[in-house]
């Protein structure tokens, strides 16, 4: 678990709090809970409209790399990809068929087993960047429909404190409850901004960072691949991916 991220979101909704309570502000009147949902589901419901609901289903399964990131041991890989070619070498390409699953990834998988049943080089090089390529935009969708939930939010808290004020008017015969009302309106704003640059853009950032180092992950994987299968030499190999970290 990234136990960063848990802390960087305490840290920051701790500062709100401090803040607030350092100026004399009372804390209970920063939770309420209707500007939450006009703040958050209106957010996400506006993202849907433009978005569909698988887009909202990757980007929700993407969103646990912000606590589970996923791990891309560049040093390993190329180890393993060293072996590899040193094996292919020693023996032949063929003989590399019981160490399809040696670098533990499915795209290392596929496209060893593409070299191994004999894909023309120029055609497994081009394939695989392809792939790789659709993998990093579909990735990209995912922390674009973040992003766009996070550009929504501060808009949705703007209504939210429009609406709060209209309730608030009501109570013009009294006064308590008028200033009341108004000074609860204007938390809908505060939750508008807080979850978009508290939470939703700081996610985003750090997910498309993943999602760029997993694209480099494979451009490492492609080209040891590739060089294994045209037959280059491994050291002159293991030089060529040293450049990738």
């Amino acid at each position: 678990m990234d136990f960063v991220t848990l802390a960087g979101l305490l840290i920051a909704f701790s500062s709100v709090f401090l803040a607030n309570w350092l100026g004399g502000g009372e804390v209970f009147l920063l939770l309420n809970l209707p500007s939450a949902i006009i703040v958050i589901v209106g957010s996400i419901g506006a993202t849907l409209i433009q978005s569909s609901i698988q887009e909202a289903i990757r980007a929700l399964v993407l969103m646990k790399w912000s606590l589970f990131p996923p791990i891309y041991d560049f040093n390993s890989a190329r180890s393993s990809i060293n072996n590899l070619a040193h094996k292919a070498r020693r023996l032949s390409l063929l003989a590399l068929e019981s160490d399809v699953n040696s670098i533990n990834n499915p795209f290392s998988t596929r496209a060893l087993q593409m070299a191994i049943d004999g894909t023309d080089p120029n055609i497994l090089s081009d394939r695989l960047h392809d792939d790789a390529v659709r993998i990093h935009e579909r990735r990209m969708k995912s922390v674009n429909f973040l992003e766009s939930i996070g550009g929504y939010a501060p808009t949705l808290g703007i209504m939210g404190s429009v609406l709060g004020l209209i309730q608030a008017m009501a109570n013009l015969d009294s006064p308590e409850a008028l200033g009341h009302g108004i000074a609860v309106a204007f938390v809908s704003t505060l939750y508008g901004q807080g979850f978009a640059n508290l939470v939703i853009f700081p996610i985003a950032k750090k997910l498309a960072t993943y999602v760029d180092k997993e694209l480099i992950y494979h451009q490492l994987l492609i080209d040891g691949i590739c060089g294994i299968a045209i037959g280059k030499h491994p050291y002159r190999l293991e030089l060529e991916l040293a450049t990738y970290e």
